[in-house]
């Protein structure tokens, strides 16, 4: 019997020892110190003052959720990724015709172009109402 018992106080002795192994998993401690007017952050105690702040750091496990999160960003980046390197090998975004909102699309950009031109000789210290003037022959030109 002796045997026995001593068998099994050997496997309760090998568990043991694996736990204590293993080390602490779940919690762990950080340490901020300040010496000689330089600041780090460590593991460890610091060696000759006290710790300005010391707090508890947990480490941060993938779950499930954020597995699919990062693969969802992943896919959107790819998608992106690829819009762009096809735009890029186009020559440019998308072709086609361009239809105006306005009724007399020419005459509405001359106006635009005149306002410019003013707004240009006049400078920054041109007055409201020709502001309100050309801004006017522009509405009139665009509606």
């Amino acid at each position: 019997m002796p045997s026995a018992i001593g068998g099994y106080m050997d496997v309760r002795a090998i568990l043991l020892l694996a736990a204590m192994a293993a080390g602490p998993a779940s919690a762990q401690q950080v340490h901020k110190c300040v010496e000689g007017g330089k600041t780090s952050y460590q593991s460890a105690p610091c060696a000759n003052s006290a710790p300005q702040k010391t707090w508890d750091a947990t480490p941060q496990y993938d779950t499930y959720e954020n597995q699919l999160r990062l693969e969802r960003i992943r896919q959107d980046m790819r998608q992106r990724d690829q819009r762009q390197s096809y735009q890029a090998s186009s020559g440019g975004g998308v072709r086609g015709v361009v239809v105006s909102q306005y009724k007399e699309p020419d005459r509405c950009q001359a106006a635009k172009d005149h306002r410019d031109a003013v707004y240009r000789a006049a400078g920054i210290k041109r007055s409201f109402e020709l502001s309100r003037q050309m801004d006017d022959k522009v509405y009139a030109a665009c509606k």
